[in-house]
């Protein structure tokens, strides 16, 4: 971290899934001498050099399933770290003057740290349980408008890379560092979780409307308005489940995809592994073959290896591809080469 002693941003697009939990940790930077120098929570709790906290849990009231944009941006020189949520600035953390931040400590992402490099584990830990996108660190305090553009851009820009130079822990790089635990690289259909996050937001409100209903009908004592809102009730109660069926195909139909994306990377990855097994293969292999294997090496398989040979000849200068190899097996020339 030592290029973000004097001043530093940090943006990230958040979102959380856990239903329930404060202080699930997304961000946490700790150094021997202060293990909370940079923490952020998924719920609206930031703090820094660890003291200055800047708690907008109950302003924010974030919820799962949405995505947020989540920045913080701090320079030595003004004392102060600035908190933005969706491009609008929530708050401000006072920092000491001349305090600069620590070098030489652990970075974690979704997890607390009890202390530097060490993952806390009490009552299971802290763990964030939710997703990140586009987490990049810059070497400058961003100005408001700049956070701003980031938000008002959207999750699928590019904007970011308009800090050229200052964007100097970028998330193209940070996906390929080491994961451990339960941390997974998916490809998310930002339309499809912003659809699922609306029919679920639906259904809250359809339920929290039943449940006004409900208490409604407690306070009321006339038959007549109790039976038409009993019938309105069922008709809610037909669409709620409707939409519930809805939700569950699409979450089906998502697991789906996200199995046979794991398929994929599965047989790409032995793919891989015979690429590299195939680097120690010798032209002498061919010898391991039936043909030759546990059999005399006589005149007539020497001859008939060299007509295959001699046919090969011809082909010099041609570049090898699938379509020549099996133009190769087709042509009569070394057919007989187990037969002799």
């Amino acid at each position: 971290m030592e290029q973000f002693t004097e001043e530093f941003s940090i943006c990230s697009w958040v979102r959380k899934v856990r239903p329930a939990g404060n202080y699930l940790y997304w961000f946490h930077y700790a150094t021997e001498s202060s293990v909370s120098e940079i923490r952020m929570t998924d719920h609206g709790h930031s703090k820094m050099f660890n003291g200055p906290s800047l708690n907008k849990v109950d302003q924010l009231a974030i919820t799962p399933c949405p995505w947020f944009h989540y920045c913080m941006s701090w320079s030595a020189s003004s004392a102060s770290a600035d908190v933005y949520f969706n491009g609008t600035k929530v708050g401000s953390i006072t920092t000491p003057p001349g305090r600069e931040l620590a070098t030489g400590g652990s970075l974690v992402l979704g997890q607390r740290q009890s202390e530097a490099g060490d993952i806390y584990t009490v009552n299971g830990g802290r763990p964030f349980g939710g997703e990140l996108y586009k987490l990049n660190i810059f070497s400058k305090k961003l100005t408001a408008e700049e956070v701003s553009e980031m938000y008002q851009a959207g999750i699928s820009s590019d904007v970011e890379r308009k800090q050229g130079q200052y964007r100097q822990l970028k998330w193209e790089n940070i996906i390929q560092q080491p994961r451990n635990g339960n941390v997974q690289l998916v490809n998310v259909d930002f339309a499809e979780v912003d659809r699922a996050c609306a029919v679920k937001a639906s259904l809250a409100y359809i339920e929290k409307q039943l449940a006004n209903a409900r208490q409604e009908l407690n306070m009321m004592n006339a038959g007549k308005l109790l039976d038409q809102t009993q019938s309105e009730l069922r008709e809610a109660k037909i669409e709620l489940e409707a939409t519930r069926a809805d939700l569950g195909q699409r979450l089906s139909q998502a697991q789906s995809e996200l199995e046979l994306t794991r398929i994929e990377l599965e047989e790409t990855e032995l793919e891989l592994e015979a690429c590299f097994e195939e680097k120690s293969w010798s032209p002498w292999d061919i010898l391991n073959h039936q043909c030759f294997f546990n059999s005399v090496l006589s005149e007539e398989k020497i001859a008939s290896l060299n007509k295959v040979w001699e046919r090969l000849e011809s082909f010099k200068g041609v570049t090898v591809t699938k379509d020549l190899i099996a133009f190769l097996k087709d042509d009569d020339t070394g057919k007989d080469l187990c037969e002799v």
